[in-house]
């Protein structure tokens, strides 16, 4: 069992070249993946019925909590099958981001790139925290998909990585919301509670993408063309 951890995908952050400066060549990245685990902290989970700390004389301890709902467990084939897919899709989510940071000098892109780190080191975060309790076995590593979409973005750079990035946001949060839909039925407490806020998380990222992809799409176009002041009256010219 691994800990979900951000700070491998964050480590793209650390590259030396400028947001807004050109990409000569790809930068390397490090295939990345889950740490093993370090010690639980105490988690006030507003809607689990495991995860909540001790209050009052007489409420179990987060782990006879955990080992209760271990026993209890059937079948843990679907919790584990949804907490590999989010966890994975989590940290991918994270580096992108951390490129977008390192790539792009748009201001709007860049408060999108941050506010997904964010928001996904605390999805990240619950998840590793109902994957403890419950005692599930995720991957260890990324799976190769996913890195190469790491590096084939990485190779892009000024407005055509923004392009890709935001289509890329668009297109997974599509099938991502479809997962994270059947999971909220879940009869797993835990796993429905947190699919229900990755949900409303997904929808407000897809939103601020779609915004953006608009503006960018503009940017493009803008780019390409130029003002013929040669005739009368000014003429604009678009490839």
């Amino acid at each position: 069992m691994y800990t979900i951890t951000t700070t491998a995908a964050l480590t793209l952050l650390a590259a030396p070249t400028a947001a807004s400066a050109p990409q000569t060549q790809p930068q390397p990245i490090s295939q990345i993946t889950l740490a093993p685990n370090v010690a639980p902290s105490p988690y006030q989970h507003q809607d689990s019925e495991v995860l909540r700390p001790d209050r009052a004389v007489g409420v179990k301890s987060d782990t006879e909590s955990c080992q209760l709902k271990r026993k209890a467990m059937k079948n843990s084939a679907t919790s584990t099958a949804f907490a590999a897919t989010a966890a994975q899709g989590g940290m991918v989510e994270v580096a992108l981001a951390g490129l977008a940071l390192r790539k792009s000098g748009d201001n709007q892109l860049r408060h999108l790139a941050e506010k997904m780190i964010e928001d996904y080191a605390q999805s990240n975060g619950e998840l590793d925290l109902i994957v403890k309790c419950e005692g599930l076995i995720l991957p260890f590593e990324l799976e190769a998909k996913y890195n190469e979409l790491i590096r084939r973005l990485d190779a892009k750079s000024g407005t055509v990585f923004e392009e890709a990035y935001l289509k890329h946001i668009a297109e997974k949060h599509s099938v991502a919301t479809a997962v994270f839909e059947s999971a909220s039925m879940s009869r797993d407490p835990d796993i429905a509670a947190f699919a229900r806020r990755g949900l409303t998380m997904l929808q407000e990222h897809q939103l601020l993408a779609d915004n953006l992809r608009a503006a960018v799409a503009a940017k493009i176009v803008s780019t390409h063309c130029t003002d013929d002041s040669s005739s009368v009256g000014q003429r604009r010219h678009c490839q």
